[in-house]
């Protein structure tokens, strides 16, 4: 065996390719009649070709073919000289009639003889002398037997009418539990034959419901029944003549043997079965064990010609039976089976898994060098992390796909066929949800890019969500895929969990409510991502919006996750949108520090605010405003319009670092805490001078003082200031009037 391995799977690659190159050439059937008599005798040639003409045209009229009718009235003697419209409007009840008798009964149809002695012939439907007649005879004008004139006869018609009606009200209260296609062995073959053949409307997944696939995953059912019914159409029409009238009508027994093999390998038996659709009901099927001994059959069989009547549906042969007839027939030690499998089986699977892996290389190379041509075109970065992380799971689930294509062809037995199917699509499906989910990755830094270009911020906070979304969909969809391949139902296990149940819908309340935070977010728009908010307690730049939560990373860098139902249960100050930043801050200088030189001073840092390009012009303050401790303090009051705090901080140093310049060029010097002590000596006494002398010289000073002052820096007297103007800022400043003079 070792030595012939390479040849056995170069034969068997070759039988691939015979399989391909002869997909559409029909095999040739070639029937062997019974007899040449009976290959040459017409349609009404004989009581028995009449009898079985009639009641097959009955058959195929009642499963739909309305004109076969025909072919069954002219079974009957109506008189000569009708077209064929009058013979169908009087002979159409009486074959009814008839027929509905003759269906309720089991009758050989060999045991009607083809030449009978004289004219006539009667033909009785059962045992005792209760069982209903059937008159035939030959008439001579065209030597063709018909049921008579006799069987025809309006009293002995009602007979059969009485009759056939009181076995089906006999047999009604059985059928009701049967499935009425299945509802009889004859049913059952009938649909069967009619099915593979494509005969009265029947199709071949008709024919397949006729077989116990009980056992068989239903997925792997059609596939599995194609074979399977193949080869039973096949032993059927090479073993025994389809004849539907000796086929028990009625659902009573428990089995019913078909054909039993002299040789001892197998035989076909009909049985009635729980159907899978509606177990309360049962149907006559082919068993189970009949379907597992299909194989031992057909290869016993298979070198026969068909029997007459055998229809080209035999040729119509699915890919894993030629395939292992051809191997039977070309190279049959591939045939034997030590390791429970065939041999050509076992080549079969190494053929799969080598193919697999070619084609999944191949398809992935092609996917790799589209998206890394894809944002190439796009101008965008593109990360071969993630190409790695997506190619991998993509190629093992095509790699297992394609074993899974490839399983159907090899004929495994149904229950190692189940076994592998199931891994296979587990190992697929769980592939395909790995690379779906890293493909949201792909996506997700296609979309974060195409954001990032954008002068807009939202779509940066709307790509997180989406990718987000995304991947919770394909997991949510791979876990149906399973429950549904797995015959699971979620809903129901969910359910019947009980106080786990309750448990997870209190749960659920703070997701949805968290899902609806987000939505809240997004219709709102609080923030975008990068904007330095305070949220609480909590202070930091946004970084990232989920489904569930909003990550913020503070300033000392720690990350803060906060769900979204507390987020818009809660004041959000926005630092990010601020169109300006403001600057507030005293300038304390010295308080020796002459007036003009205060004014100055002021007044410089008033320009140096107007200059600067960042900071606001339409308002701003810069004045004299207290006398501090040590100090004589000078309000500075102004914004910059920076887009973050980085730019903030930059200006606000350039400015500061100006007025610093600015203090230097005047000789302003900045203040800092002292203390001053006097120490006093006393002086000389002096002549005493009255509290009501004081009192007269200081205020005479002081009014004197203040009227010179407020001559040369007051403006005209009278005249009151306007308000500050940023329009035209030198309106701002004192005016001069001239020198002080002592009155």
């Amino acid at each position: 065996m070792h030595n012939h391995l390479p040849r056995n799977i170069f034969l068997f690659s070759l039988f691939l390719l015979a399989a391909f190159a002869r997909a559409q050439a029909p095999e040739r059937a070639d029937a062997a009649p019974d007899s040449v008599a009976e290959a040459a005798q017409p349609a009404q040639g004989s009581p028995r070709a009449t009898v079985r003409t009639f009641f097959e045209s009955m058959q195929a009229f009642r499963s739909g073919n309305e004109l076969r009718l025909l072919d069954a009235v002219n079974c009957l003697y109506l008189g000569d000289g009708l077209t064929d419209d009058v013979r169908v409007n009087q002979g159409a009840s009486p074959a009814q009639t008839i027929y509905a008798v003759m269906e309720q009964v089991q009758f050989d149809l060999g045991a009607i003889p083809e030449a009978p002695q004289g004219d006539d012939y009667t033909l009785r439907l059962g045992a005792g002398d209760g069982a209903p007649v059937l008159y035939l005879h030959r008439y001579e004008d065209d030597g063709l037997w018909r049921f008579s004139s006799r069987t025809l006869d309006p009293a002995h018609l009602d007979r059969l009418a009485a009759h056939a009606a009181e076995r089906a009200s006999a047999s009604e209260p059985e059928l009701a539990r049967f499935v009425p296609r299945f509802r009889s062995p004859r049913a059952a073959l009938e649909v069967f034959i009619k099915g593979m053949r494509g005969e009265d409307g029947y199709t071949r997944a008709d024919a397949i419901g006729a077989l116990d696939l009980s056992a068989v995953n239903p997925v792997d059912r059609p596939a599995v029944g194609e074979s399977k019914a193949s080869d039973l159409l096949a032993v059927i029409e090479r073993t025994r003549p389809v004849i539907l009238a000796e086929i028990p009508p009625d659902s009573s027994g428990e089995t019913y043997v078909y054909f039993q093999d002299p040789l001892g390998a197998g035989s076909i038996v009909l049985a009635p079965l729980p159907d899978l659709d509606e177990p309360e009901l049962r149907a006559w099927r082919f068993t189970k064990g009949t379907l597992e001994r299909l194989e031992a059959l057909y290869l016993n069989y298979r070198d026969q010609p068909p029997l007459a009547g055998a229809g080209a549906a035999s040729a119509q042969r699915p890919w894993s039976n030629r395939i292992r007839d051809w191997i039977h027939q070309y190279n049959p030690a591939l045939m034997e089976s030590p390791l429970y499998l065939r041999n050509y089986q076992w080549l079969g699977l190494l053929l799969l898994v080598g193919l697999g892996v070619l084609v999944s290389r191949m398809l992935t190379l092609l996917v790799g060098v589209f998206l890394r041509y894809w944002f190439r075109r796009k101008g965008y970065a593109y990360d071969r992390r993630l190409e790695r992380e997506f190619i991998l799971p993509i190629r093992i689930s095509l790699m297992v796909w394609v074993w899974l294509l490839g399983l159907t062809l090899l004929g495994l037995n149904p229950a190692v066929l189940q076994y592998l199917r199931v891994a296979a699509f587990f190992v697929t499906a769980a592939g395909a949800v790995w690379a779906s989910y890293r493909l949201v990755d792909i996506v997700g830094r296609y979309l974060s890019q195409r954001a990032q270009a954008t002068p807009s911020k939202y779509d940066d906070l709307l790509v997180p969500i989406v990718v987000r979304t995304l991947k919770i969909f394909i997991i949510v969809a791979g876990i149906v895929a399973f429950a549904y391949q797995f015959t699971t139902d979620p809903a129901g296990l969910i359910t019947g969990l009980g106080l786990g149940g309750l448990a997870f819908a209190l749960a659920a309340k703070d997701v949805v409510a968290n899902v609806f935070g987000s939505i809240t977010i997004l219709m709102d728009r609080p923030f975008r991502i990068g904007d330095w908010v305070t949220i609480g307690t909590i202070d930091g730049t946004v970084e990232e919006v989920g489904i569930r939560s909003t990550r913020i990373r503070t300033f000392y860098n720690s990350l803060i996750t906060v769900p979204n139902s507390a987020i818009t249960n809660t004041h959000i100050d926005n630092m990010g949108r601020r169109r300006y930043r403001r600057i507030k801050t005293t300038l304390a200088i010295a308080y020796d520090t002459p007036p003009d030189a205060i004014e100055a001073f002021c007044e410089g840092i008033r320009e140096l605010i107007r200059q600067h390009p960042y900071t606001r012009k339409d308002y701003y303050h810069v004045y004299l405003n207290d006398f501090g401790a040590s100090s004589l303090d000078i309000l500075l009051y102004c914004f910059v319009e920076t887009p973050d705090w980085g730019t903030e901080l930059r200006e606000r140093h350039r400015l500061l670092l100006d007025i610093v310049r600015l203090a230097a060029d005047l000789r302003v010097e900045f203040a800092f805490p002292t203390r001053t002590l006097y120490m006093r000596e006393d002086a000389a006494p002096q002549r005493d001078i009255t509290s009501d002398e004081r009192a007269a010289s200081g205020a005479e000073t002081g009014l004197r003082a203040a009227r010179g002052i407020l001559r040369r820096h007051g403006g005209p007297p009278g005249v009151i200031p306007p308000p500050v103007s940023y329009e035209h800022p030198e309106f701002n400043a004192r005016p001069q009037h001239g020198e002080d003079d002592d009155e």
